[in-house]
This record gives C-alpha cells, structure tokens and sequence, in this order.
C-alpha cells in the first residue's frame, strides 16, 4: 500500500538510525537508480538497505510534480553543476544541471521518455561486457514501467503512436502521453516529413529513425510527474528494512586495511550531516549511485582513481584505476527559436512563461481537470541519420572518421570509435536528433512577451570528443572539475553545424514556411558558416545526459567496473547509474537508467 502523503513527510530516517549502524547495503546516492536498487533490495525483509542523499525529501512538491514547472537553477533540487572554460569552444563555460534530492534528476528533467537503438545496447556487449544487450534491457525496461496506453481516437488525433507489445503492465514507473500535442507541433512534424524523416510508429521496440511525439513519464490519471522518488521509493517507505537519510553528502567509501587477494573490501561510507562527520557501516556491499557527475569523485575521494590525480591531494590510493572520471560523453545541443506569426491558431506555452497571472490561473485549471497549457506535450521528436540531412556531408564524415581510427592509437577509444562509424553507416541508426518545442527555449535573443515562439533544438548524441571529470579537492562540498571537453575533436562541429543548417531549412519548407514570420536565434546576424560555428560555440546547451565515466569495460582498457558493476580491484563495492555505460547511445537517457538499475538489482540478488 502506498504511504500517505502526510507520512512521507516523515519515513525518511533520523540520523540516529543511521550513525554507527550497520546495514547490509549502503548505497551511496539516492538519485534514479538508487531508490530503484532500494526498493527492489528491500524486497526481501530479512535485508536492510540504507540510502544516503545529500539533497532533500521534495515529495508532494507541485514545482516538481506538475510538468513544465522547471527548476533547472534552483539550488534547492539542482546541484548547478558548471564546466570548466572548453578550450575549443571560445572558453564557453556551460551550465550542467543535476537533480539533487530524492529521485535526482528524475525529479527535474523533462519527463520526456525513450529508449536507444537496440544497436547501441548490443554495443555495450560488443565492448567486453556479457549479459548487456537488447533483449536483456528490453525485460527489465517492461519490469519498470506501466505504460498507460492512448485510446484510438487519441493516437489517431495526435500522432500518439506506440506497439503495445513494447510496453509493461505492471511496473513502478508510469508513463504515457500527454493530453495533446498541439497544431504547431503536429505542422511541425509534417514539415519533417517533407524534409525526409518518415514517421515512426514503433519508436519504443529498438528502431528510432522517424518522428513522432514523444511520451513522458506523466502518470495520465493524476497528472502527475511520475519520478524514482513516487514511483519507487514512497509506496516502500514504510519497510522496517529500509532507510532512507537526507541532507547526508557522501564524503568517501570506507575500507578494511586487510586485502583479500589483494583485492580491497568496502567497510562502509563516511557522510557529512549537518557539518559534522558520520560513518554507517555495510556488512554485504556499498553501491555509488550518485550520478556520471558524483559517483567518480566519490571515488576518487575513497582513494579509487588514477594515482596522479589522488596522490598529489594526499590521498591514500587503495586502487589504482586510471580509467575513473575518464570517457566522459554528453549529448550537445543547440538551439533555434523562430517566432510564429500572429494568428489564434498556435497553442503555446509560451503564455504561462511571460505572464504570472495567466500562469497560476492555467496552473489551477491544470490542479483542477488536468487539462490547459500545462497538459501540452512537451513536443515533437525526430531522429535521423546524418544520410537523410545531408548526403554528400555523410559522405565526407565517414571518410573522416575512418581516417582518425586509422590513427588513433589507444586501442579502447578506437574500439570505441569503430563502433560509433558503423552505426553511422547503418542507415537504420540515427546520428542526431530534433525537439519540437511550443514555446521560446533560451537562446541568443530575448523573446517579445506578446509573441509566440516555435523552438527546435538540434541534439548531436554520438560525439567523438571524450572529456573528464576530476577532483581538485579533498573537501566532499567542493564539485570536481568537469572537462567535457567539447569539439576537441572538429567531426562534433562538423555534425553540429549540418544540424543547425537543417534547423534553417524548416521555415523554408512547408507547412512550417507559414508558420513563422521569423527567425528568432541564430538571427539574420549568424550568415557564414564561421558566423554559425561562433554561435555553435557561445551558445551550446547540454542535454544533461552525461554518460561514461566510470565505464563498464575491461580494465586494461580504462575500465572501472565489470560486467557484473562491480569495481575493479574491491570484493564488494559496485557503481549503479549511467556513468557505467561505456559508449553512449542515442536516446534520453532516464528509461534506461531505471532499466539498467532493475538489471543491477537482480545481478546484486543473484538471480542473474
């Protein structure tokens, strides 16, 4: 039975359950796929697991639950992660937004949900890693989710297309379709069927090149943003097994100074909690589940890491893994925004973001019947092969590629890079993707208040560039330095700037052509294809997608974990989130999160 809203408020633990206790599991972050890993651990009542987070409870929060209610820069649910200077792109510093809190970037993403190309689970495999492939992710994917399905009328009406037979029934997680899709997004995606991209009505099963409006992780009877924390961890929070402590920032992994051939064994977690210093103990595992951008810096302050970036801080190194905070991959994007021209027709958000008034009107309606601007769907998504935008450029991207793996001497990149070139050249693999929003997404120009705005952001989701993510620090507050290092290598501005050529051609082609009166960003300032890499450059957006840095590969080739995510060199700790995956793929990344933690709790029970 699910906990009472007003319960909530009070199952998360004191820190006297916690302090100086024992627990047969410890994870080390209460984001995505910890609270998943907590649920499905608990299961079992003769197990205890405690969940340290450092953020707060934000359960029953309505600038979390109702969709569109965005709190990217709130430092209250947003860690405000920021990048160093990119070296290759004009010393950019870009903002790199976190969930921190219970359910962590789950609580404050976009809702919007898919999965890859079954190419690139597979890859996962191909890369050393047996047991991680399609069909394996497809079971846990049904496992996590009900998907609530659209009636006829309503798939037919708004391009709500899905197969059934994709789907789970009986999962934690509830997703669907929005209440509509609106006439400009639905012109929008005629306009990408003119320019090529088809329609794709299967998007769910492992194929993604199309269009089609996206679902969200919205559970269709109450509105409501459906997220790790209310889907997973609230109906499970009264379990006498399970603990779950907020407001504790995880300092380090504790362990024993005994090695079992030579191979060190996790004791613990040392934490901060209201400033002072805390340790709970793990008699069976600790499992980092802070996130791509915490867990390697949790890492690397236990002592886990590349000795040349621990021992000049003071660190004890207990084992030496070079590959930790290393292959960082983001999903870059760029945006354009194009003002509408006037007309009743266009249905935008964009009211309930320039006038507060309207907003709490349209925000009591949305309380009241569901229903209203807050019910819009997020939008229209397309993937395409570079193929389909620009043949001649796929061409040359191919040749260029294949040159650069030729003299590419580390042997895991070029592995890596192989793969990436034969999905370009697989023509049922996408190479970007497209958003069509209604409503102005920041970008280079302000908005007119009493206009309408259609955006369109390009996504470039298999980059070449690899980054990284290191400590600077030994004090757990102070974030590590994020380094993805973006257009290190020029293919990513190659791919980037075919994106933002074909997001120019939309107000040249029909249905969209009468749509707009203009274009907003770039603007008719951004001409040459220098002026467009300049722009590319100040104005590059993360996905908040960060993927790789503590990488499921074999550890001659930087790996961190191991098939089964447990960390090199330790009997017991293992790393549950996205930066275990090794090659990212070409998809939001929030569905196979908790697909992946559901796998990673059946490994931790043995059932796998």
């Amino acid at each position: 039975m699910e906990a009472s809203p007003q319960a909530i408020l009070y199952l998360t633990a004191s820190i006297e359950a916690i302090a100086a206790q024992e627990f047969d599991y410890v994870i080390a972050g209460g984001e995505t796929a910890g609270l998943v890993l907590a649920a499905r651990l608990s299961e079992d009542p003769s197990v205890t697991v405690c969940v340290l987070e450092a953020g707060g409870n934000n359960l029953n929060e309505p600038e979390i639950l109702i969709p569109h209610r965005m709190n990217l820069g709130n430092p209250r649910v947003d860690w405000g992660f920021k990048t160093v200077p990119q070296l290759y792109a004009d010393n950019t510093v870009a903002p790199w937004s976190r969930g921190k809190g219970l359910g962590g970037s789950s609580a404050l993403n976009m809702c919007l949900y898919q999965r890859p190309p079954s190419f690139d689970l597979d890859a996962i495999g191909r890369l050393g890693n047996p047991g991680w492939n399609w069909d394996r992710f497809l079971e846990y994917a049904k496992k996590s989710e009900t998907f609530q399905l659209p009636t006829p009328e309503e798939a037919e009406k708004y391009h709500f297309y899905t197969n059934p037979e994709h789907h789970g029934t009986s999962g934690p997680l509830r997703a669907g379709f929005r209440s509509s899709s609106t006439e400009c997004s639905l012109l929008f995606q005629k306009t990408l069927n003119n320019l090529g991209i088809e329609m794709q009505k299967d998007h769910m099963g492992g194929k993604l090149c199309g269009t089609w409006v996206d679902p969200a992780t919205i559970d269709k009877e109450t509105g409501s943003r459906s997220y790790a924390a209310n889907a997973y961890y609230a109906p499970n929070a009264s379990r006498e097994n399970l603990k779950v402590l907020i407001g504790a920032l995880v300092h380090k992994v504790t362990f024993s100074s005994i090695r079992l051939n030579e191979d060190v064994q996790a004791t613990g977690v040392a934490f901060i909690y209201d400033g002072k210093p805390f340790e709970v103990k793990a008699r069976k595992e600790v499992i980092v589940s802070g996130g791509a951008l915490k867990s390697p810096q949790i890492l690397e302050l236990s002592g886990v890491g590349d000795p040349e970036i621990l021992k000049p801080l003071g660190l004890d190194v207990h084992v030496e893994l070079p590959g930790v905070g290393t292959n960082l991959q983001e999903h870059n994007a760029i945006v354009t925004a194009f003002e509408l021209t006037e007309s009743d027709r266009w249905v935008t958000r964009d009211a309930v973001q320039f006038n507060p008034d309207l907003a709490a009107e349209q925000l009591a309606l949305y309380r009241s019947t569901g229903e209203g601007l807050y019910s819009i769907s997020r939008g229209v998504i397309a993937f395409s092969p570079l193929k389909t935008l620009n043949p001649k450029a796929a061409e040359h991207m191919i040749a260029s590629i294949e040159a650069k793996i030729r003299e590419q001497k580390d042997p895991a990149l070029r592995e890596q890079w192989a793969l990436q070139l034969e999905a370009m050249k697989d023509n049922d693999v996408p190479d970007c993707e497209f958003i069509g929003s209604p409503n102005y997404v920041p970008t280079a120009h302000p908005p007119n208040i009493k206009k309408k705005y259609f955006s369109v952001s390009g996504l470039h989701n298999r980059a070449l560039s690899r980054g990284t993510i290191h400590i600077t620090s030994t004090n757990p507050v102070d974030h590590a330095d994020i380094d993805p290092r973006s257009f290190e290598q020029d293919e990513d501005m190659v791919m980037m700037l075919e994106i933002m050529k074909f997001m120019r051609k939309l107000p040249e082609t029909e249905p969209f052509k009468s749509m707009v009166a203009k274009e907003l960003s770039p603007g008719p300032e951004c001409v040459t294809e220098q002026d467009m890499r300049t722009y590319i450059k100040k104005y590059l957006k993360s996905s908040w997608h960060t993927a790789g840095t503590c990488s499921m590969l074999p550890r001659d080739k930087n790996g961190v974990v191991d098939n089964r995510l447990k960390v090199y060199g330790t009997t017991n700790l293992r790393v549950v989130d996205l930066s275990v995956i090794p090659l990212h793929f070409m998809a939001h990344t929030q569905a196979t999160v908790y697909a992946l933690a559901e796998q990673a709790a059946d490994i931790i029970k043995g059932v796998i």
